[in-house]
């Protein structure tokens, strides 16, 4: 059943391509003839127009000539069939004339290279052909999987799910004729099975294992202290750092210019927050991420974002004017930093949670004003003794904007 209603939907799909692509083919060539007979027309009636209007023929006359090449020439006739003026040339391609009378009875005669205006019927004709085997396959698709037949295998798959879901490991997808013909409902069936085979021999491996844990039970037992090791709280700090209109970067600045802005911003970026002591945890599309105080716990940390925060900024600014005197769009950015403190575990050394603080620090950064270095209130009461700050408020929270940072304050 499956396999007959499949060669049916092949066949079906073979003869829509086919339908399409010819259906395709006449409309072009419809569009074509229907172009060629009406243009030219259409062109002579524009210079009929234009001389009507036109006292001066000569000047006229070679000014429709200098702007448009397929105007071979141009000739004014009296009305005794006595050449008075004539302008162009006949040489050159298959040219077709075109007679139409001025108000004062002379005859125009125009001469029009055919060549210039012929359609040209191969590219449309190709992408009529394309557009049709396109919809074809769509049409294709779409009855290859809204075949009933289909969804009922599907159905069935579903339902041994649904059993394996509730602790029936004798579930199992049984490969028949049906399917025999579709490779992919067969690897999915395979796959299915063989899942359902690992999982009761995990679940026999673990029952062996439970009823010989229950037996030693009873035996005499050895307990063995295991060394603990505690959580500890550490203030950790997180930066981040965005570019404000990167959006429109990527749509006014060139492919190549643009990624070369970016690795060189990305890099100085990376290098100035390792000086300064931060682990650069990502560096995304238009955002920087760091994080200070680990591995290792620092002394100063919020100074230390900061400090490498104002340092981000001057190289942004730097970059930025040699790109203004290239006559390139400029990069703007902004920097919030946050803290907040996390646990952590002696042996590892790494912090848990810490996506908890660089949401804070992301947030902020969201909402800052550009070319702004901002922290939070947490951030500032650690620093407050070696920066020069101005409080804005951001939302309904009060947050500080670094002005000036002291000199030499951290030694890199």
């Amino acid at each position: 059943m499956w396999s007959s209603l499949e060669e049916l939907d092949v066949r079906t799909g073979i003869s829509v391509v086919l339908a399409f692509a010819l259906l395709s083919v006449v409309v072009s060539l419809l569009n074509s003839y229907l172009y060629t007979s009406s243009f030219l027309d259409k062109k002579v009636r524009e210079i009929e127009t234009v001389l009507k209007e036109q006292k001066e023929f000569s000047k006229v006359a070679r000014g429709i000539l200098d702007v448009r090449p397929d105007v071979a020439y141009i000739r004014l006739v009296d009305d005794n069939g006595i050449l008075k003026e004539s302008l162009g040339s006949g040489e050159g391609g298959d040219i077709r004339e075109f007679r139409f009378l001025t108000p004062e009875k002379n005859t125009v005669i125009v001469g029009i290279r055919e060549d210039a205006n012929r359609f040209p019927v191969f590219g449309p004709l190709m992408w009529s052909v394309f557009m049709g085997v396109v919809l074809s396959l769509l049409f294709l698709f779409f009855i290859f999987f809204t075949t009933p037949s289909k969804d009922a295998h599907l159905e069935k798959l579903i339902s041994a799910m649904k059993r394996v879901s509730r602790g029936d490991l004798t579930a199992k997808l049984d490969i028949d004729k049906g399917i025999q013909g579709n490779l992919t409902l067969v690897r999915v069936f395979e796959g299915f099975n063989s899942m359902v085979d690992q999982l009761r021999k995990r679940y026999s491996d673990y029952e062996t294992t439970s009823r010989e844990y229950q037996v030693s039970e009873s035996a005499p037992r050895v307990v063995v202290s295991e060394k603990r090791t505690d959580a500890s709280l550490r203030r950790v700090v997180a930066l981040v750092a965005k570019i404000s209109n990167f959006k429109e970067l990527s749509q006014k600045v060139e492919g190549a210019d643009f990624s070369s802005c970016l690795t060189e911003y990305r890099k100085a970026a990376s290098s100035i927050i390792s000086d300064y002591g931060g682990f650069t945890e990502a560096l995304l599309q238009d955002e920087i991420v760091a994080i200070f105080n680990v591995p290792d716990e620092q002394d100063k940390p919020d100074l230390r974002a900061v400090c490498a925060a104002v340092e981000l900024l001057q190289f942004l600014s730097n970059m930025n004017r040699q790109r203004k005197l290239e006559g390139k769009e400029i990069v703007v950015g902004k920097v919030a930093i946050d803290a907040k403190p996390l646990a952590f575990y002696s042996d590892s050394g790494v912090p848990q949670n810490v996506k908890e603080v660089i949401s804070l620090a992301r947030d902020v950064c969201d909402k800052a004003p550009v070319w702004k270095v901002v922290v939070s209130s947490e951030v500032y009461k650690q620093i407050e003794d070696f920066v020069d700050a101005k409080e804005i408020g951001i939302g309904d929270k009060s947050f500080f904007s670094i002005v000036a940072v002291e000199e030499g304050v951290i030694q890199v």
